[in-house]
């Protein structure tokens, strides 16, 4: 069935086709409003668009290899999983703590929000002092813009946040978080880093007493 189906498309539509595949791969996640660096306006995504004209016939591709495709019409996102949980990337701790931190943000902006966008704006110091008032500390290092450049790569290079502006060697970023943060961090797995940061913090607070005692 896709053999036929693929072969019905032009030679144009199936050279995007792969290319859109390995983007799929490559990325876990493609939303369908993102920042245009030239118009500095948030636009359509066409890759986007081609997954919505042609999402059974790669679904049913990609599904020979293992992998299931996600889409979620209200909030704009393409994701990709893979049925066995194979070739999953392993993020580091710090990388982590931005990703929740991220996503608490999300989910604060848009419950205070009418706007449409699914898309939430924010700069590096407004995450900084976001994580600074949540207690979420990166353990025997120092939170700064520079600190955090290499996550914040990382996840715009997988489609989570989108770069607008500034340098993330100079830790003045501005940037978008993605609707697909919702699919990058699910609920269970905020209640637990949720629950490991009280851990955390309350330990602190013991030691600080402690120490204040001692003293």
């Amino acid at each position: 069935m896709f053999n036929e189906d693929f072969a019905k498309m032009p030679p144009s539509e199936q050279n995007e086709f792969a290319s859109v595949v390995n983007t799929l791969l490559l990325k876990g996640f493609v939303v369908r409003d993102i920042f245009d660096s030239k118009e500095k306006i948030m636009r359509i995504n066409e890759t986007y668009r081609y997954i919505e004209r042609h999402f059974d016939l790669i679904q049913d591709y990609l599904k020979f290899s293992g992998w299931n495709l996600e889409k979620d019409v209200i909030l704009g996102v393409v994701a990709l999983t893979n049925f066995y949980t194979e070739n999953r990337i392993r993020i580091d701790r710090e990388t982590s703590l931005i990703l929740f931190a991220l996503r608490l943000i999300y989910e604060n902006e848009k419950n205070e929000s009418n706007s449409t966008n699914q898309a939430i704006y924010i700069t590096t110091p407004g995450l900084i002092k976001t994580m600074v008032d949540d207690g979420i500390v990166m353990p025997g290092k120092r939170l700064y813009g520079r600190g955090i450049a290499k996550s914040l790569r990382f996840l715009n290079n997988h489609n989570i946040i989108s770069k607008v502006s500034g340098s993330y060697d100079e830790g003045n970023v501005s940037f978008y978080i993605l609707p697909s943060i919702v699919y990058a961090l699910d609920n269970d797995k905020i209640v637990a880093m949720s629950n490991a940061l009280d851990e955390l913090n309350k330990k602190n607070d013991e030691r600080g007493l402690l120490n204040e005692t001692i003293n």
